[in-house]
């Protein structure tokens, strides 16, 4: 599996994961909820899902708080992130983890194994961006593949608008709150390899609803946004 430097900035940073995000990332825990909520809202308590760069099971945990009898797949690029993933999960809801596999998305094939139409919903918080344009497309394809008819993809994803100074808005916001960690040896060591090592890859919110209905998908809209993070839901026909 080839095995970028996005990939590799997260293997070496699993276990200080969740204490970065929560507290340096403004509204994550915000990202989350909603990402569930959606869920729930189109697809009850009981749907099958593929957490597709599920990184420590986050927004997989968030979905199990509302829909309970949720069957999670997860899958990541980074080995690390998923056994801390199946931990977290295991530990709110044991035998709701039905599978995992780790696999590069950039690469060909990450979607082997995995069936067609198998999923009621693909759920991906913050990793989608980390692909170059024609590895997105490609991406998005095999997620309409991979989901029942009715099924959801729903997706939070940093995006860049032209004359907009959002990004750079919200990356001053992280700058500021890596005080609030006190470890500042930890914030220094995270931060140095998010900005070294990690790939985005920004597009506008339009461009990005125009790929997903070449992909296939339907009913695509923005269901909440701040300041350069947006969550879209697409329903496959």
């Amino acid at each position: 599996m080839p095995e970028d430097s996005t990939i590799r900035c997260y293997d070496r940073h699993a276990a200080a994961y969740d204490l970065y995000q929560s507290t340096v990332v403004p509204e994550y825990e915000t990202a989350l909820e909603t990402t569930a909520m959606t869920l729930e809202r189109h697809l009850g308590k009981s749907p099958k899902v593929l957490d597709l760069g599920c990184g420590t099971g986050n927004a997989s945990a968030a979905i199990l708080k509302r829909s309970s009898g949720a069957k999670i797949f997860l899958l990541d690029g980074s080995a690390s992130m998923v056994e801390v993933a199946k931990k977290k999960i295991d530990a709110i809801s044991p035998d709701s983890v039905i599978g995992s596999k780790v696999s590069d998305l950039a690469a060909d094939g990450w979607d082997l194994d995995l069936d067609p139409g198998k999923f009621d919903a693909v759920v991906s918080t913050l990793v989608l961006e980390h692909l170059a344009f024609d590895s997105y497309k490609t991406a998005i394809g095999k997620c309409f593949d991979l989901l029942r008819p009715g099924g959801w993809l729903i997706a939070v994803e940093g995006y860049s608008e032209e004359e907009s100074d959002m990004l750079g808005w919200f990356e001053d916001l992280m700058e500021a709150r890596k005080s609030l960690i006190k470890d500042p040896d930890l914030s220094d060591f995270v931060s140095s390899l998010r900005s070294e090592e990690e790939v985005h890859y920004y597009a506008s919110k339009n461009q990005k609803a125009a790929w997903w209905r070449e992909a296939g998908f339907d009913r695509v809209h923005v269901v909440w946004q701040y300041l350069c993070i947006a969550l879209m839901a697409g329903q496959r026909p």
